[in-house]
């Protein structure tokens, strides 16, 4: 049964702008005066069950709720359809975001030899899979090829043209990225009770395979009917995590205290460029984009016309 949601003017970009900036100030701070007090070194684990872990994950969890709700409510959702102009801010976001993805590709790069090192008795199949490796050497080609793209798409919003929707292949490489991030973070080898990073990271890489997704279909034109509103419900709360995860880390690496992170975990640019990417992505698109009623239909099969020769 399907569920209809009533839908109101009020909920505009403004509103989702000022709920994305104060929740994600609110809990960034929070998350890097916990990292300073309330974090075992190098273990990611909590000292103590404090307040401070009760109200980061309700502010969390009401965050990506509201983030999350607030967007599939809105009657300023504008079409499926990316938009083509000029756009300063999407150069520059873009621009960041390819920097972010080089950077962690860089860092999945430097482990495969530490990797290897550290493994070299065990057979070729096991280091491959069950140790990671194949899937942190795709995670670094991944972040190269996206990186690509993401600048394909910031020389496009330069020129003010639609170059970035003849790339169909590349649009899915930031997708597999966070799909490989998501693998190596599956098979760290760390407990989940009580454990505070890892949960962070698997659900900002869910929210933003969710939007990298939509936003793939959006920029490739492939079948895009309805993603722009998912990737608005889906990009908020991937940007809000990884801002607060990228920022807490940045803090703690800046003041060297490197050490307070957990091992595996330490500080990548690939999140804060994400987020900047998500948040101007989704808000050019909400200011100039089509209006709803040009939401492109869902293209359909047709076997009978296919099958029917040529005249």
């Amino acid at each position: 049964m399907k569920l209809s949601i009533r839908k109101t003017d009020q909920i505009d970009l403004r509103l989702l702008l000022c709920v994305f900036g104060v929740t994600t100030a609110l809990a960034a701070v929070l998350r890097t005066v916990q990292l300073f007090t309330n974090i075992e070194p190098h273990t990611g684990f909590f000292a103590a069950v404090d307040w401070s872990v009760y109200v980061l994950y309700g502010l969390l969890l009401l965050s990506v709720l509201l983030l999350t709700v607030l967007p599939a409510c809105s009657a300023r959702i504008p079409a499926s359809r990316a938009i083509v102009r000029k756009d300063p801010a999407l150069v520059a976001a873009s621009g960041l975001f390819a920097v972010g993805l080089l950077y962690d590709a860089a860092l999945a790069a430097m482990q495969i030899p530490a990797l290897v090192a550290q493994n070299n008795s065990l057979p070729v199949g096991t280091l491959l899979f069950s140790e990671g490796l194949l899937a942190e050497a795709l995670r670094a080609v991944c972040g190269v090829l996206a990186a690509v793209y993401m600048l394909l798409l910031a020389v496009s919003y330069a020129k003010g043209t639609k170059q970035f929707a003849k790339f169909r292949l590349l649009a899915l490489t930031p997708l597999f990225w966070a799909m490989f991030r998501i693998v190596l973070r599956f098979m760290t080898k760390i407990s989940f009770t009580m454990v505070s990073e890892l949960l962070l990271e698997l659900a900002m890489l869910a929210f933003m395979m969710l939007f990298l997704l939509s936003f793939a279909r959006i920029a490739a034109e492939v079948n895009p009917k309805g993603e722009m509103r998912k990737a608005v419900r889906f990009g908020l709360p991937a940007a809000f995590l990884a801002a607060v995860i990228g920022l807490s880390r940045l803090v703690c690496t800046v003041a060297g205290k490197g050490e307070l992170l957990a091992d595996g975990f330490a500080f990548s640019f690939g999140e804060i460029g994400f987020a900047v990417f998500a948040v101007v992505f989704l808000a050019q698109q909400l200011r100039f984009g089509r209006p709803a009623s040009e939401e492109p239909a869902m293209a359909q099969a047709q076997p009978e016309d296919a099958a029917q020769p040529n005249a």
